[in-house]
């Protein structure tokens, strides 16, 4: 699967909700490094359900995919929209993805937009906003 087939699935997956689909992907011990934190995977289905709680109508479309010459490193752009379910606000944040691959699995997923764009400004889904708050 080359790299833009792997992030189309990604991606899919994702604003499905589906984090079984998602999880094939990642590597046990991978960590999710965003503007609100960092993540290992092994939170994650903790921190999709909330998003899934609190987020509707999420639409990822894929501009750029390309991996490095020994396939190690994948470079993203993506547009990530979602609705706010509490009171229907949307919005949509550009971002920049650096995925680092083991064995064809991700274990270092770190991505970059601008939080000021996005209707999740501020906010932190409660199982993300538990760990935090654990240090």
């Amino acid at each position: 699967m080359n790299a833009r087939e792997l992030i189309e699935k990604h991606a899919a997956a994702f604003a499905a909700g589906d984090w079984d689909a998602v999880q094939e992907h990642w590597h046990p011990d991978a960590v999710l490094v965003s503007p609100s934190g960092q993540w290992p995977a092994r939170e994650m289905r903790a921190i999709m359900a909330d998003l899934a709680r609190d987020y509707t109508d999420v639409t990822i479309e894929v501009s750029d995919a390309f991996a490095s010459a020994d396939g190690e490193r994948i470079a993203i752009e993506w547009t990530y929209a979602s609705t706010r379910r509490r009171d229907g606000a949307r919005s949509s944040a550009d971002d920049a993805i650096i995925v680092d691959l083991r064995d064809g699995l991700i274990v270092r997923w770190r991505e970059y937009f601008d939080l000021s764009t996005s209707v999740e400004f501020g906010e932190v889904p409660p199982a993300a906003d538990k760990r935090l708050a654990a240090g």
